[in-house]
């Protein structure tokens, strides 16, 4: 079967047939045969002992009036029992060049890159000229890939785990992911009021791949309106983490990329409020009493809010006037109580140790 196509700038067609082990060139004006390369009958001298068989992904590379430049992937046989013929020791992938010139017509191997593990991939394969010159082989059997330069120095290879695994071709694309759903943030209050409170954020984009920081933008009014700025911060992760000093009702955040620019925006949603706050200083539906006068609160300040940043999941770092009230009574409480529990436990020992010596 033919198993790959190209065509060049004249329109006529380069052909791989896998089970002929021939690669024709097609006029692309009336479907003639041009001349074939391999098999029984083919057009070219092979004196020079270059051959292949079962063959893929024939493609042009080069072109003129003498000389064709041809690269393909050599499966060298099918290697399906130990009867099977083959016309190497194992795959590979080259780049040949052809002179239609010559009567009759040659063949010389410019390049030519061997499978690693020396096998032979019985069915599939593919090769891929990067950008760079270096060279990015799909082997088929065992999900075998690799990339190697012009020379032939290996840059790297991997395979599938479970042996039983194959692919078709492979290949070699940078990939840019922009999501057609917006970022996402979560933002959760933490504090005994409003006034003593630090807000910690959550921010995704699940898909994109090039976003390098983030702009958070709050609010602490009782409305989706009036927000600031409120800090940059670097991406980290998946997810990246920060906490801001101060209650932020409601936020959403920018997608900044490397060129300064803004990829994408999250919808502005309300904070996760703490339980003790409903009821007290905010309503069931998350509207909070808030003194209009308190600049800390109204209209927070970068160096406020994003001057003590904690980035990351791990490591975070909360000083003495971050922590909670209820903490901090906590806290005493337990020490209070260690303590007493230490007097107690000593005066009794030295109480039994006086009954002892009287005795």
């Amino acid at each position: 079967h033919a198993n790959s196509i190209d065509k060049n700038a004249d329109g006529d067609y380069l052909l791989s047939s896998r089970h002929t082990s021939c690669i024709y060139k097609i006029s692309g004006s009336d479907g003639s045969l041009i001349w074939q390369l391999g098999g029984k009958t083919s057009d070219f001298d092979h004196s020079g002992g270059f051959n292949f068989s079962w063959q893929h992904d024939a493609r042009y590379r080069f072109e003129d009036k003498t000389v064709t430049t041809i690269s393909f992937f050599d499966n060298a046989g099918i290697g399906m029992t130990a009867e099977d013929k083959t016309t190497g020791n194992w795959s590979r992938a080259v780049v040949v060049e052809l002179n239609t010139y010559a009567s009759p017509m040659t063949t010389r191997v410019l390049r030519s890159y061997d499978r690693p593990d020396h096998e032979t991939s019985i069915a599939r394969g593919s090769m891929q000229m990067l950008p760079n010159d270096n060279v990015f082989i799909g082997w088929a059997s065992y999900g075998l890939i690799s990339e190697v330069t012009q020379d032939g120095t290996p840059v790297m290879e991997a395979r599938f785990v479970d042996e039983t695994m194959s692919t078709y071709r492979s290949y070699k694309f940078n990939f840019t992911g922009r999501p057609s759903l917006p970022p996402v943030t979560k933002s959760i209050v933490y504090g005994s009021t409003p006034k003593r409170a630090n807000t910690f954020h959550y921010c995704s984009w699940n898909g994109a791949t090039d976003v390098n920081s983030w702009n958070l933008y709050g609010s602490s009014k009782n409305s989706s309106d009036g927000f600031s700025l409120l800090a940059n911060v670097e991406k980290t992760d998946f997810e990246t983490m920060f906490m801001t000093r101060g209650f932020v009702a409601y936020l959403y955040v920018e997608a900044i990329g490397a060129d300064g620019k803004v990829m994408g925006r999250s919808i502005p949603t309300a904070s996760e409020l703490p339980r003790t706050w409903i009821g007290t200083f905010c309503t069931a539906d998350g509207i909070c009493e808030i003194d209009e006068h308190d600049e800390s609160l109204q209209k927070p300040e970068h160096e406020h809010f994003g001057a003590k940043l904690d980035h990351g999941i791990e490591g975070i770092s909360l000083t003495k006037d971050a922590l909670d009230e209820p903490m901090m009574l906590g806290i005493g409480l337990l020490v209070i109580i260690a303590c007493a529990y230490l007097m107690v436990h000593m005066y009794r020992r030295r109480n039994v140790v006086r009954y002892k010596h009287v005795e």
